[in-house]
């Protein structure tokens, strides 16, 4: 699918970071992205700076971050939805609603629940039992996932099942921003000023469950025999960050500093000659840190403490960024440290902002992100959720609506029988569901043809004034409500047309076959005959691409209004529409 002018809607409790600079360069490519988020970075960290605040913010993320995302969902067509696993159980939602929105659900793997709590060390009962579940319905039933590294891939296909599609793309990198961030003063920018010929090491961000705080807080413990030769700036949160500051002790050469804001934060990256991150041992196949792909875009080499066999390491390894170290080996840190040379620096620096520059910028990304989500959007698989309530609705009103409508079915008819003679009713073969070929019904509205009426060119002569005023009330179409109530149509999807012309369509046109035929469609709700066929087909292809039950209802509605307005019961010249002549007839109205 050619996703420019399409809009993709990026969900997520905590806005900008990686989702707000991916959303800015979608629409470098022409595609509308949107990121529905109930926090900004600055809100977030502010929430999360107290105990009271974190657990308000939790709240907040776990029941109105759904609901946002939900709403968005229904405002407008032509979206795909990539919902992050923050909160862990909003790409379940999303997917178990899609029988009413209709959108593709592609989501993004940031952090594996309960997979990430496991490695923590958390206990977590039901709540893994519940997770598990839900993370084996998303892979069984989105459209496409993605996952930030190939080992979180492995590891989450060998747990839950293999996704129906999916891809490995990183939380990537705005290289331009962090290329040449302005100075921005403050106390740690004079700190930093004091010693200009010092390493600057830095860790920035959250010291969750999944990280090794031991190892980082032992390499801190050391810092001391480099006397003034190495600066360490620590501007984290999270509960880890006690650790850290206890092993500081009050250290001359160790600078704390709260969360910052995006300016200081690239600033103090661009200042970093090395980056620290990190996960335990337990955690290499649940969560990458995404400010490894930072400190790169950067220019500052990564020290990773992780094991040698996670995305992590393999990333820093791959491109010689860096250097890896196991988890616990604090003193081999330290040593790497001492005998580390400016050249050997300057050197893993340079490989770090190349390939942060070649591989994982946002703008080689985002291409990437336009082909799969172009894939996941046009090659929908089948919903049985949907399907099946959509023959609900269609049982149900057809039914309905046959028995409430008896009397007109028996005065049309008698009308027609009247006006036309036998049979009453007018039969023909039309395709349907992959082209699958079925009888349609209506009430007869054209006399016999004679001898030299035998082309479409003629109906406008043979329609009688009582089947112009059946086709003007659409009741010439309550036979097929028979045929809905058989399975051979629905009440809505794209018009069957005629069989002969099923040679005539595009790959693209052909399209109209993959879904059941409609008594009415979105062309029909949007002009009837009055349009093209190039804007008829399309209309049908739209509706195709973006079925679901909240659609077939306004198709209904739709309907109804067009049907008491009396719009485009037919083109100009024509009885209904001109013959359609194949792909070289698209823009013509005859």
């Amino acid at each position: 699918m050619e996703m420019s002018g399409k809009r993709v809607v990026l969900g997520s409790c905590v806005g900008g970071g990686p989702m707000e600079r991916l959303a800015r360069r979608l629409e470098e490519r022409g595609i509308a992205a949107q990121v529905v988020s109930l926090d900004s970075p600055e809100s977030w960290r502010a929430r999360m700076g107290t105990p009271r605040g974190r657990l308000l913010a939790r709240v907040r993320a776990f029941v109105g971050t759904p609901v946002a995302a939900v709403r968005a969902a229904f405002e407008r067509d032509d979206q795909v939805l990539v919902p992050t696993t923050n909160p862990f159980f909003l790409p379940a939602v999303l997917v178990a609603t899609r029988p009413l929105h209709g959108r593709a659900v592609v989501p993004l793997i940031y952090d594996l629940y309960p997979d990430a709590l496991e490695a923590g060390g958390v206990e977590t009962g039901p709540l893994a039992r519940a997770a598990e579940a839900l993370n084996r319905f998303v892979f069984r039933n989105a459209d496409g996932v993605v996952f930030i590294g190939e080992k979180m891939a492995e590891h989450a296909r060998a747990r839950y099942g293999a996704p129906r599609r999916d891809a490995v793309f990183e939380t990537g990198v705005d290289t331009a921003e962090l290329r040449a961030p302005k100075r921005v003063e403050s106390p740690l920018e004079t700190w930093l000023d004091e010693a200009p010929d010092a390493l600057v090491l830095s860790y920035v961000g959250n010291l969750g469950l999944v990280h090794d705080v031991d190892t980082l807080a032992g390499v801190l413990s050391g810092i001391g025999r480099f006397g003034g030769r190495l600066r360490v700036v620590i501007a984290a949160t999270g509960p880890g960050l006690p650790a850290l500051v206890a092993a500081a002790a009050d250290s001359p050469h160790i600078r704390l500093e709260p969360p910052l804001d995006d300016a200081a934060w690239a600033r103090l990256l661009a200042r970093s000659h090395l980056s620290v991150a990190t996960l335990k041992p337990a955690a290499f196949r649940t969560s990458i840190p995404s400010k490894a792909l930072s400190a790169m875009g950067a220019g500052s080499a990564v020290l990773a403490l992780a094991p040698l066999d996670s995305d992590l390491g393999a990333l820093v390894e791959r491109h010689a960024a860096g250097k890896v170290f196991a988890p616990g080996d604090s003193e081999a840190v330290l040593a790497w440290l001492a005998a580390l040379s400016k050249d050997e620096l300057a050197t893993l620096r340079t490989n770090a902002r190349r390939a942060a520059e070649e591989h994982y910028d946002l703008a080689v990304l985002a291409a990437r992100w336009e082909r799969f989500l172009g894939v996941c959007a046009e090659r929908r698989d089948a919903d049985p959720v949907y399907d099946a309530l959509k023959r609900a609705l269609d049982v149900l009103v057809a039914g309905t609506a046959t028995l409430a409508l008896a009397p007109i079915l028996a005065a049309t008819a008698a009308a027609v029988a009247v006006n036309l003679g036998r049979p009453v009713v007018f039969e023909q073969r039309r395709p349907g569901r992959g082209g699958r070929v079925f009888l349609i019904r209506k009430f007869r509205t054209m006399r016999e043809p004679r001898p030299h009426e035998l082309g479409p060119e003629f109906d406008a002569a043979r329609l009688t004034p009582v089947g112009r005023a059946l086709r003007a009330a659409s009741l010439d179409e309550l036979p097929t409500l028979l045929t809905v109530l058989a399975g051979h149509m629905s009440l809505v999807g794209p018009r069957p047309l005629l069989e002969r012309y099923l040679p005539r369509y595009t790959p693209r046109q052909a399209r109209r076959h993959e879904v059941p035929p409609g008594v009415t469609g979105w062309a029909q709700a949007n002009g009837r005959n009055a349009t093209t066929w190039d804007e008829r087909f399309e209309q049908d292809i739209f509706y195709v691409e973006n079925r679901s039950l909240w659609l077939d209802l306004r198709v209904l509605a739709r309907t109804v209004r067009t049907v008491l307005r009396r719009d485009g019961i037919s083109q100009s010249g024509h009885a209904t529409m001109p013959e359609f002549l194949g792909p070289e007839s698209q823009g013509a109205a005859a």
